[in-house]
């Protein structure tokens, strides 16, 4: 959970630099791309992560292999953050940044979970009833499981809206248990 805090505290202070820079999005785009980095390439993460090596040569390589990619202001918040000792919470920034980007642009991000591939009219539905009762551009991504049977399930944030008939069966069933206790 601390981490978490301190992920978003630093996400707040990478938004406030952006916001005067005019550049939300793309430091948003530059952020994943780092965090992607880390998660995918095994000896850049090693490189970040390992105490041994001091903070001012882990910079240097940032700065050959990023420096001209990346925004100067966002090159110097990742020495920032090397540091300061938190480069392992480059991922957990780049994730609380994009929230914070979402919420600043008035978007939310929205998990559908159906047993089948939804069609196109499935989907713009679904989009525009969501975006109607949040009052926000919704952002959706499918994940498909059979085990639902049928139905939607809806994950927005920590907030879980449970439609699937596997759900009513268990509904009902419990409904049914208990009508022969009684």
């Amino acid at each position: 959970m601390r981490e978490t805090t301190v992920a978003r505290t630093y996400a707040e202070a990478l938004l406030e630099i952006a916001r005067k820079e005019d550049a939300v999005e793309l430091y948003a785009q530059n952020l994943l791309s780092v965090a992607d980095l880390m998660e995918t390439e095994r000896e850049f993460r090693l490189l970040l992560e390992t105490p041994r090596i001091d903070p001012a040569a882990k910079k240097q390589v940032l700065r050959e292999v990023l420096g001209g990619r990346l925004p100067d202001l966002l090159l110097k918040f990742l020495f920032v953050v090397i540091e300061k000792h938190r480069q392992r919470l480059i991922p957990a920034i780049a994730n609380e940044y994009a929230g914070l980007v979402d919420a600043h642009f008035g978007r939310v991000q929205v998990q559908i979970t159906t047993a089948t591939e939804p069609d196109d009219e499935l989907r713009i539905t679904l989009q525009h009833r969501l975006g109607a009762l949040l009052q926000k551009e919704v952002l959706p991504r499918y994940r498909i499981d059979a085990r639902i049977l049928g139905g939607v399930i809806i994950r927005i944030g920590d907030r879980i809206m449970n439609g699937s008939v596997r759900r009513r069966l268990q509904l009902l069933r419990r409904s049914l248990l208990k009508a022969e206790v009684t």
